[in-house]
């Protein structure tokens, strides 16, 4: 049975997953590893910060649609990889060997050499670290505009 490792909750591996569960992979055995339960669509982003639609709405529950694809889904990050043995070690100390490798874990901008968005803006990406910082800016807004 070969072993298919896929790293990341990304809009092309839910498409892959959402083929598999479609018309299933046989013969093979598919894990796949991403932080969090959700992965965002981010097209539907600005339409989640104006208030018209739910979070539910623009993340895709990872864990069921892994189980209707017949993957395994593990909550955890890739802390390190050794392409010669194919073989991942996850943050939570859990090694995956593989046969197969897919990355799609986004992507980070770098803003530090941007003068004042470090001061005064919020990355997109990563989105969950995005809503984060802009449920926190939101608040303080509120908070501060109350005095």
């Amino acid at each position: 049975m070969k072993k298919l490792l896929m790293l990341g909750g990304g809009h092309a591996h839910v498409e892959v997953l959402r083929q598999f569960a479609l018309q299933p992979l046989a013969g093979a055995e598919i894990t796949l590893v991403n932080p969090g339960r959700h992965a965002a669509y981010s097209g539907m982003l600005p339409g989640l910060i104006a208030g018209h639609y739910t979070f539910e709405e623009c993340h895709i529950n990872l864990p069921p649609l892994a189980r209707r694809a017949g993957a395994r889904f593990v909550d955890a990050r890739a802390a390190a990889l050794n392409a010669d043995d194919r073989m991942a070690r996850l943050d939570s100390g859990e090694e995956l060997t593989y046969d197969m490798l897919s990355i799609d874990v986004g992507s980070t901008p770098i803003v530090g050499g941007v003068p004042g968005v470090a001061e005064h803006g919020i990355a997109i990406k990563p989105v969950a670290a995005f809503l984060q910082a802009w449920a926190t800016d939101r608040k303080s807004t509120r908070l501060n505009s109350s005095h």
